[in-house]
């Protein structure tokens, strides 16, 4: 079974056993990473970090971009530092705040399988009427607005984004690993910075 608790070796192994599902995120990651840090690179070196700063807000609504297209823990990655202007410079925040609030949904026929499948019933069997779309959408759930077929209490009804524990599993594992080659380069080519 997948690990609920975050243990590298364990993740690792456990992913090892699944064949290709850890390569697969590894070449999704990189296929984003690579061209946009290439990108930034060449921008430093060819024309140095004023141009970086002047080319800030088309680079940050590329990486928030790609954070949405690499899915739910990137997201999340995005939102936290979208409150860390300590770390960013403002068009970087301004771009990463649209994350909080703006998450698409996913599909609704997903929602209601997942939720029979959680409660082992038809929703009927548990609520008298529920919303056709999500109130709202997020990194790693979305709400629907229902009313319960028992007491007739309306209720928020939390669904996970399918698939969430085993996408944040391997998010985690790449995101360490690319952290650790990240490391070394810095280690190696920059030791001067922090």
């Amino acid at each position: 079974l997948l690990p609920l608790v975050y243990d590298k070796d364990l993740i690792q192994a456990y992913w090892k056993k699944q064949g290709s599902a850890l390569s697969q995120r590894w070449t999704e990651f990189l296929g984003y990473a690579v061209p946009f840090l290439t990108k930034v690179l060449t921008i430093i070196v060819s024309k140095g970090t004023p141009e970086l700063k002047n080319q800030g807000a088309t680079l940050a609504k590329e990486a928030r971009e790609i954070f949405e297209q690499l899915g739910p823990t990137y997201i999340k990655l995005g939102q936290m530092m979208s409150v860390r202007p300590d770390v960013l410079p403002k068009e970087a925040l301004n771009e990463l705040k649209i994350l909080q609030d703006s998450v698409q949904p996913f599909d609704t026929n997903t929602a209601v399988k997942v939720l029979e499948s959680e409660l082992g019933d038809k929703l009927e069997c548990f609520f008298s009427e529920i919303s056709e779309n999500p109130v709202a959408a997020a990194s790693l759930a979305q709400v629907y607005k229902a009313k319960l077929a028992s007491t007739g209490e309306y209720v928020a009804v939390k669904v996970q984004r399918p698939a969430v524990l085993e996408t944040v599993s391997k998010d985690l594992y790449v995101l360490r690993r690319a952290a650790e080659v990240y490391q070394g380069l810095m280690d190696r080519f920059a030791p001067q910075q922090r």
